[in-house]
């Protein structure tokens, strides 16, 4: 049979059409995450031998919520020539990634991907949904996203018949958050108005004890597990003062690894909050 060479040609290019789809479609086999953030949503979504590398964060207890999932794992600090090696097929990390690993490793045609920061509840979802995309699970994404929002109907539903009480995240130097902030929805959905927003702060900033004080708030939200603690920094959330005046039942913890990072895993924030209501 003969074919003629449009024929021929049209069929070329249906195969290369065909071939190229394949690859868009296929999903990526050796990712690399540049944050801690987008390594715990990564550990949640990615089985473990599809990823290349996470941070160092992710295996500590401490910052990492997904610490042991990430056991076994090849971590990096950031730095291009630890992950060139690696032969990435996606690299993604936040658009705040310290250094100039993102364009470098751009700039050297690695496939990259950055993604804001999330400041509201609702953004998180959007980031785990991106990410979700990005790497090929968006069933998996909407799985996670269902399983965030399960968690704040659970915190909502414990503290619904309970009067709203005043809380600050207090952390070393008197560092707090304020209004456009996730802690400040974390805050309102586990039954808190937040401090920090009433004083006046619209992101990050700085409270006195002598203003804490004054201000009197119903709960003093820190963080279970900080490093450091006999530093001059740590001495504003360990201070003698503040347990004395407050109380111990008025000092509330949250680990860490719940909140550090602004993603989907502040559904455990919240749950934790609302489960520590008086």
């Amino acid at each position: 049979m003969k074919f003629g060479a449009a024929y021929i040609a049209s069929a070329l290019l249906l195969l290369t059409a065909l071939g190229c789809q394949a690859e868009t479609n296929a999903k990526p086999q050796r990712i690399v995450s540049l944050s801690l953030c987008t390594d715990q949503i990564l550990l949640k979504l990615v089985e473990k031998e599809r990823i290349a590398a996470i941070t160092f964060l992710s295996v500590d207890p401490i910052y990492s919520f997904e610490w042991q999932t990430a056991q076994g794992l090849t971590t990096h600090t950031g730095l291009a020539e630890s992950i060139v090696p690696l032969k990435p097929d996606l690299i993604i990390g936040s658009k705040y990634s310290t250094g100039n690993v993102v364009p470098m490793m751009a700039q050297l045609g690695y496939p990259t991907t950055t993604f804001d920061s999330p400041t509201t509840l609702k953004e998180a979802e959007t980031l785990a949904r991106d990410i979700g995309k990005a790497v090929g699970e968006a069933e998996r994404a909407e799985q996670l996203i269902k399983s965030m929002q399960a968690d704040i109907a659970k915190a909502k539903n414990m503290v619904a018949k309970l009067p709203p009480q005043l809380a600050i995240s207090y952390g070393p130097n008197g560092y707090t958050a304020g209004k456009f902030t996730l802690k400040n929805e974390i805050f309102n959905a586990a039954g808190y108005r937040n401090l920090g927003a009433e004083l006046g702060i619209d992101y990050y900033g700085n409270v006195s004890l002598e203003q804490l004080v004054i201000s009197n708030p119903d709960v003093v939200v820190i963080d279970e597990d900080i490093p450091n603690q006999n530093s001059l920094a740590q001495s504003f959330v360990t201070h003698p003062v503040l347990k004395r005046l407050l109380g111990h039942n008025n000092l509330v913890s949250v680990p860490t690894s719940h909140w550090i990072c602004p993603g989907p895993l502040a559904s455990k924030a919240i749950l934790t909050l609302a489960e520590q209501r008086q």
